[in-house]
């Protein structure tokens, strides 16, 4: 789930009733802000729950573990496209880090899927990456 967005919505989103994509066209191959998943402890309760984030900062990104997860064969996992995935993943990482960097060598702040954290119409003047939008604080505006 960490490589999705939240509502797992596709990349450019500027609407909380973009419809959700399908397959892996909502997977930003990025680390996001959060994700967590549980469930009712009493097995007869029948619920579940998971939640992710549809920001990645650059402070959460892990390109080595990704390079390891997708390279190293006692790491690899065993899902039919994880080492895809991870690679892909790895590349994206190392691509964000180079979006991120600033002239003065610099490399903070992130990017959103989901503008102030309702999918608003963020400033045209913002640039993107991969279709989200730059944010200096990617996490802080989200209620």
């Amino acid at each position: 789930y960490a490589m999705f967005d939240k509502y797992f919505k596709q990349p450019n989103c500027t609407s909380t009733s973009c419809p959700a994509g399908t397959g892996k066209d909502s997977a930003h191959y990025l680390l996001s802000w959060y994700y967590a998943w549980g469930g009712a402890l009493d097995t007869s309760a029948g619920w579940a729950w998971r939640i992710g984030s549809s920001h990645a900062h650059s402070g959460y990104q892990n390109p080595f573990a990704a390079w390891a997860l997708s390279n190293v064969n006692e790491l690899k996992p065993r899902g039919a496209t994880a080492v895809t995935d991870w690679s892909t993943s790895f590349t994206r990482q190392l691509q964000f880090y180079k979006w991120l960097q600033s002239a003065e060598g610099a490399i903070a702040g992130g990017a959103t899927n989901s503008w102030e954290g309702h999918y608003a119409n963020p400033p045209s003047s913002l640039p993107k990456f991969f279709g989200m939008t730059y944010d200096w604080q990617p996490v802080y505006p989200d209620p």
